[in-house]
Parts: C-alpha cells; structure tokens; sequence
C-alpha cells in the first residue's frame, strides 16, 4: 500500500504543480508544456514530440452466489464485496509520435503494485508497427476486450472469469464450479502445464509486429503477429528456449469495428462487420514436455445500438508422457441493444467451455484437470466433468464521464457430467455413473469509475 500512496502522491504531485503554460511571443514552442483533459490528463510539449496522457479505472463490485450443495464443499451460498480492478494507464509517445509507450499499473485484485502492461512501439508505416515488453496476447475476442469496456460485470465462462475462485485452490472453500478439479480462472493452469481456464493466453513478454490500414468508414484490414515467452508468463522469466507463436488477422469491410470496446456505444448509422482468425503454437518442457496450439474465430456487428458478438476456440494439448491428447473448446455468443443511445443498454449472452473434450477419469488425472466429488444421496463419489455453460442477462446504465456505469447482471451456471464405465482407480474397476447437473444461479452489481 507504500507504493500505492507514493505513486498516487507523485501523480497528483505532476498535475498540480506543473501549470499550463502559454507560450508568449518571445517564448520558442519547443519550451511550452500543455495541461489539459481529453479522455484523460494530457501532458504534450509544444514541439510535439513528447505526450503522456493518464487514466484511471475502478470497478467495485458484489457477488452472490446461490450454490448447488450437490458438490462437495459448496454447500454454504457466497457473499462477497470485491475490488476487481484499481489501475493507473501512462501512456503517450517520447521524442515522435511514433515511438509510443503504454504503462499499466495494477493497484487490484492482488493488494500491492503489479505493472500488467509494459509496452514500447514504433511505427515503421500504417502496416508496420514493431513493439514489444509486456502485453496481452493478440488472440481471438473476448479476451482482447478492454476490461473497462465489457459489455457485463465481467467476461463470460468461455475466457474463465466467474469471480468466484477467490482464497488458496489448496484449501476448501466456495468456489466455482468446485469439488475438486483444478481452479477454473481467467488464467490458471494445472502443474503439468495443462489449461485449466479460459480459453486465452492472458499476458505475456515477447515482441510483436502488427499492422492496421482502413477506417472508421472504409474497409480495413488489421494483423498482430508475435514471438512470447509462453501462456499466461505475464512477468515470469523463460524456463528454457521454447516460445509461444501467435497470429491474429481481421477484416472489416464497412469500416473499422472497435473490438476492445463492447457494444455500440457510438450508434452506428451504417451497418458494420468485423471478422477476426487467431491460431497460435507453444512448446513447453517443464515439468513436462508437451506441445500445445490453438485456433479462434470472432466476428462482430454493429448497428444503430445494436451489437453482436460470436466467437469459438478450441485447444489441443499433446505430452509425450501421456498416450492421449487433451483437448479443450468452447463457443459464445452476446446479443446486446442500447434502449437509450449511449446511456441505457441491455444484454444477453450464452457461453460454453469444455475443459475436456471426450473426458475419461485417466484422461482427467492425467492432464491434472482433476474429479470432482458429488452427493449421491449416501456419500460423496467421483464425478467426471463434461462441460460448463453459463446463460446471463444484463443491465448496464452509462453516467456522465469516460465509461463510468452501473451495471447488474444475473447469470445460470451450468455443469454438466460424463460417465466412465471403464474407469480404474487405484488398481480397480469403478465405473463412474454420469452425475446430475449442478446448477448455480449468480448476481453481481458493479459501479465503475474510469477518468
């Protein structure tokens, strides 16, 4: 909290003492230094070859969760009032505006300073743009939204945030879906390097080559394409020489489709359509060796507050020490529609992950995906996971400011099971019956402030 208080003291430091200066007629441009708000405090030198803006996001949210006590440790509800995220955006360029820089600081969820973002780039051409540092993987949808644009409280089942997973996996205690597989989470993976979360590669150091041509009312194209050192590395330091490959092309041909932005908060009065392909490759060692890759499809439609968002992936995950591969998918789709332009919107989504495509008991141990256990009526028994869905409605209300909103939604949480009949555990036959649906019912209410 230290280090939170300094930056806070030194940002207010910057914006307060340092005026807004005018440069008089004997004064040079190249000395003046602007102050100003546009979507964020601006500083920009009067040659105007040194800008930073900075923004500010919090989201203060509460969640309930009626749980299904069919699983074990689930049996009491959940209750709880969160601080999702507290950030502080640098950004601008230094010496050209060409050579720009973005600086994510990560107040929240973790209670201490965390830089999720570290970002240079230079821009070659409109097609040529090198950067790298720290960022997020460009790959598929969903996960690429802004998390201060989302059209809900948070992103659907498909990418893996429930926000219910909360306190050591190690230890009992509600969480979804619960009863004993691995966490499910926005980014999470079992010991042996198996996904055991949403479909995305999160954050990750690397380098990276994109390109966009178009605009807003003409057809574009867009590419990312780059070299990280893994899944969800985020910070972390490459275990050996393997690194993860990723591509991700787009096509918008009635005008380039805003994709961190969900919703039509600008009414479009033209029809306009973005189609999006991602694959990617990664190879890991430690502590198994396996090799892994992927493939997603998105699209997005605008009009007149009308917003459709569609988008499926799939995984495949191949070890050398297990005989079978693994293999994970899932599928969304959101519907949504601003009642009043700009202010009022509603929204309904469907979303499906399977975290285990075919599942069999060996299959789930192996990966580390893990059995959950079920009430049978006489005892807690294996249970073999099949698939999650979740069905959501949303009402969100936009107020004066950037992006600052309220907004509720209440959501079905589905689990459903497989049977095994050949299932062996620890040297026996036990055939694992398919187990009823659990089902979860959640409602959360978010206020947010961005600046």
């Amino acid at each position: 909290m230290s280090n939170f208080k300094a930056l806070l003291v030194a940002v207010v430091a910057l914006l307060t003492v340092v005026p807004t200066t005018r440069a008089d007629e004997n004064e040079k441009p190249k000395n003046t230094l602007h102050v100003f708000y546009d979507q964020g405090f601006r500083l920009e030198s009067g040659d105007g070859r040194f800008a930073l803006r900075l923004n500010g996001l919090l989201q203060v949210r509460y969640t309930y969760v009626d749980y299904d006590p069919l699983i074990r440790f689930n049996q009491e509800d959940y209750s709880n009032f969160y601080v999702r995220r507290a950030r502080l955006f640098f950004s601008g360029f230094a010496g050209s505006p060409r050579f720009t820089y973005l600086f994510q600081a990560q107040l929240e969820p973790n209670q201490g300073l965390n830089a999720t973002d570290l970002w240079v780039e230079y821009e070659f051409s409109d097609l040529v743009r090198l950067g790298a540092g720290r960022n997020k993987v460009s790959y598929g949808l969903e996960f690429m939204n802004s998390g201060s644009a989302l059209g809900m409280v948070v992103r659907s089942a498909f990418s893996g945030e429930t926000d219910i997973d909360l306190g050591d996996p190690t230890l009992p205690g509600p969480r979804y879906p619960g009863g004993g597989t691995y966490r499910f989470g926005l980014n999470w993976s079992a010991p042996t390097g198996f996904a055991t979360g949403g479909l995305n590669l999160y954050r990750s150091q690397g380098v990276q080559l994109r390109g966009q041509r178009g605009t807003a009312s003409t057809p574009t194209i867009e590419y990312q394409v780059g070299i990280w050192q893994g899944r969800g590395t985020t910070g972390l330091s490459n275990a050996g020489n393997q690194h993860l490959f990723a591509l991700r092309v787009g096509y918008h041909p009635w005008g380039f489709v805003d994709w961190k932005v969900v919703g039509d908060l600008e009414d479009t009065q033209k029809f306009k359509l973005g189609v999006l392909g991602s694959a990617y490759s990664n190879s890991e060692k430690t502590p198994y060796t396996f090799d892994e890759s992927g493939y997603n499809f998105a699209a997005i439609a605008h009009y007149r507050g009308w917003s459709l968002d569609l988008e499926w992936g799939t995984e495949s995950y191949d070890y050398e020490a297990f005989s079978d591969d693994f293999d994970r998918e899932g599928s969304r789709a959101a519907l949504g529609w601003f009642i009043v332009p700009k202010q009022l919107e509603v929204r309904a989504r469907y979303a499906e992950i399977t975290r285990m495509v075919e599942p069999t008991y060996q299959k789930a141990v192996d990966s580390g995906l893990g059995i959950p256990e079920v009430w049978d009526g006489e005892a807690w028994t294996p249970a073999l996971e099949d698939s999650i869905t979740e069905l959501s409605a949303a009402v969100s209300y936009y107020l004066p400011g950037l992006r600052n909103k309220v907004a509720v939604d209440v959501s079905r949480l589905e689990r459903r099971f497989a049977a095994d009949p050949d299932a062996v555990i620890d040297g026996h036959a036990a055939p694992i019956a398919k187990a009823p649906d659990q089902v979860d019912y959640r409602m959360r209410l978010m206020v947010q402030l961005a600046f």
